[in-house]
């Protein structure tokens, strides 16, 4: 499948920020180089991008972007009536390059590889289009005196325009075509109509231009300021969700992870594995200090543990949002964590057997690592498994309760906190997983017919 970026538009509502919209970086990136990324996140090399405004210097982006990514296939067209035409016509500018199927993007839009991929598995009608569409009216993010509205007919749309009095979503500036939807744009073009949403109102007309709902996935037309300041909060709260974040991680360190991420996207080149290096430094500290018999140490190592727990949440929200996230970078992520955790809690046994002269602590240590560490593999286990079986209490907690327990001068409440609840987890996950395990071995030794 190809790929086609209309991105010839001067953006004069955009001005105060960029002279040239499509290089405008967005946490750091182009939002042209957004939309190109994207697009080959969702397995699309062949790239064709539509340009007007300032032509020359979206070309030596271009360069640099394909020196740098290995990306030869990504290629410009100048459409030389970008001042006097809108969108249709610079649609009309790439149809010699388009050979078959292929991904349409609005240039000033943002959207997130989850709902292009969803996109990308649709099936247009023949000859027709599917647009994305979002469902969710309501949303205070979005102009509703500049965004295309769309009335549907279940997954039919009926009317597409700028000014329906009742609509039931948002079009997203997402599309994918057949090659003939370039003959009714051509059609409408020749008729005066140089919209693309004339064409694909004519679709519509015609049964031709089918809707799929992409409710809940991110997406953004960067027109304003305001908008473009929206984008950025919409990006950064898209990167950090995850389904499987504790309460800790979600509703307490991602407010915080999310300030620091956008301060790395824009002033840092740092790559995510050197975020995870960087929080594993902070956690090797934190323990350094843990061990120390003093309560200046136990405090200044309790904030230092909560520090680099907000700070692994970065790594990811920053791979996400540069796309460069990979199965290597997750590991090494996960491995740190593990030697941080060991090297924390091993600390608070460490500082008490000095201060209570009690070996006794040193049991209770044990198990207190032991309960980590299982419940992390145990929690993994259950994701594979069943999906989430709701019991999120993880590092993100953990480190919590360290760094209270050091500001309360109780190392061994937080040892006893520790080894209590997270054994609990495990428990609880070995009792709740005994009938998914079973289900899943009866459907491996089911025989096919």
């Amino acid at each position: 499948m190809q790929a086609v970026v209309l991105a010839a538009g001067r953006g004069s509502r955009l001005r105060e920020l960029a002279e040239c919209k499509p290089l405008q970086p967005l946490l750091g990136l182009p939002l042209l180089e957004r939309n190109v990324r994207a697009a080959q996140q969702c397995g699309i090399e062949d790239i064709v991008i539509v340009t007007g405004y300032e032509h020359a210097r979206v070309e030596e982006w271009r360069r640099r972007f394909a020196a740098r990514h290995d990306a030869p296939a990504v290629r410009l067209v100048h459409n030389n009536e970008w001042e006097t035409a809108e969108n249709g016509r610079s649609l009309l500018a790439a149809a010699p390059f388009i050979q078959g199927r292929f991904l349409l993007l609005m240039g000033d839009h943002v959207y997130t590889p989850e709902l292009l991929r969803s996109l990308c598995a649709q099936t247009p009608p023949p000859g027709g289009a599917v647009i994305a569409v979002d469902g969710m009216i309501t949303r205070s993010d979005i102009d509703l005196n500049d965004v295309t509205r769309v009335r549907l007919a279940e997954n039919r749309v009926e009317e597409i325009d700028k000014h329906l009095a009742t609509f039931d979503a948002f079009d997203t500036g997402a599309f994918i075509c057949e090659p003939d939807v370039l003959e009714q744009v051509r059609r409408e073009v020749d008729a005066g109509r140089t919209r693309l949403s004339d064409a694909m109102q004519a679709l519509a007309a015609n049964g031709a231009l089918l809707a799929h709902r992409v409710d809940g996935c991110y997406w953004q037309d960067v027109d304003t300021p305001e908008m473009y300041r929206l984008a950025e909060h919409g990006l950064l709260d898209w990167a950090g969700s995850k389904r499987n974040d504790g309460f800790v991680a979600r509703w307490i360190n991602r407010p915080f992870s999310k300030r620091i991420s956008k301060w790395l996207l824009v002033r840092s080149a740092l790559q995510p594995n050197h975020i995870s290096l960087i929080a594993f430094a902070i956690g090797i500290v934190a323990a350094l200090l843990l061990a120390q018999p003093h309560y200046l140490t136990l405090l200044l190592g309790g904030l230092l543990v909560q520090l680099a727990s907000v700070v692994d949440g970065c790594d990811g929200e920053v791979a996400r949002l540069r796309f460069e996230s990979s199965s290597y970078g997750g590991w090494l992520d996960a491995l740190l964590d593990r030697y941080a955790d060991l090297a924390v809690l091993g600390a608070l046994t460490w500082h008490l057997m000095q201060t209570q002269q009690e070996m006794a602590w040193m049991w209770l240590g044990l198990a207190a690592i032991a309960g980590s560490f299982i419940a992390s593999y145990s929690a993994h286990k259950a994701d594979q498994l069943s999906g989430n079986l709701g019991w999120r209490l993880g590092r993100d907690t953990r480190s919590l309760i360290v760094m209270v327990g050091a500001i309360l001068a109780r190392p061994d409440l937080v040892l006893w906190v520790v080894a209590i609840v997270m054994n609990a987890v495990v428990l609880y996950r070995i009792i709740s997983l005994r009938r998914p395990y079973e289900e899943q071995e009866r459907l491996s030794q089911e025989v096919v017919p």
